[in-house]
């Protein structure tokens, strides 16, 4: 098995995971997941994306490589883009990219995101039916301005004190959409940002529900998962 990386989890932060993924998991029995809409933002870049333990070339000596074949070119700061997008068992969001040298700030994530993206779906992916929101606790999220819009305007959302913090490994997009969607975007580089939005918004098109539900499907396992290794890492071990 090849050794990974992760975050470090202090002795709180990992009593706070098993913690809230112990009450999430009783919220959200009987399937009542399947109601939730799982959000994050990502950044994706102009350069090609591979996996480094399926990608391999066969050759006699790394000297008959042709270079475009043995590397894969790096900058020291590539261009990029940062999108957001929610999916859940219903479907999927629009993306929504967030304009260069804008740092996400709550009052842009409200008026931009919130009331442009998030508020519509109550009459157009949830069809008048009750659903949940879900977002990571990142400073823009927690703020009281952006919790105070989600009780007073959206449906049922997990505040940021109910959200396991230190948790990409418990947001479907995060443990698995976003990496199979950037290994699709990104697989040759390219020449500069408005063919990274088009690639980003044609596979995102593209990207099967069949995949998707198959994360969300996974999620309570995961929370299980987190809850048995007492707030600490888990991947590995499922």
């Amino acid at each position: 098995m090849r050794r990974g990386t992760c975050h470090y989890l202090n002795l709180q932060q990992k009593k706070n995971r098993a913690s809230r993924s112990k009450a999430l998991l009783a919220r959200y029995a009987a399937e009542r997941y399947k109601n939730i809409l799982f959000t994050d933002e990502k950044i994706f870049t102009i350069e090609e994306k591979f996996n480094r333990q399926n990608d391999r070339v066969y050759a006699l000596s790394r000297k008959s490589i042709p270079q475009k074949f043995g590397f894969s070119l790096r900058q020291h700061h590539p261009a990029y883009v940062m999108v957001w997008c929610g999916i859940s068992w219903q479907g999927k969001t629009k993306l929504h990219f967030v304009p260069q040298g804008v740092k996400v700030k709550a009052k842009n994530y409200l008026e931009d995101v919130l009331e442009l993206v998030v508020k519509p779906l109550n009459t157009s992916l949830f069809d008048g039916k009750s659903w949940t929101f879900q977002q990571d606790s990142v400073p823009s999220h927690k703020a009281k301005v952006v919790q105070g819009w989600l009780r007073q305007n959206g449906p049922d959302f997990i505040s940021t004190e109910e959200w396991p913090a230190a948790s990409s490994d418990l947001n479907p997009l995060d443990y698995n959409i976003w990496s199979k969607l950037e290994l699709k975007v990104c697989s040759k580089p390219h020449t500069n940002l408005k063919n990274l939005k088009r690639a980003v918004v044609r596979e995102w098109k593209k990207f099967p529900m069949d995949t998707i539900r198959a994360s969300i499907e996974e999620w309570p396992a995961r929370l299980r998962a987190c809850v048995k290794a007492r707030g600490g890492h888990f991947e590995h071990y499922m």
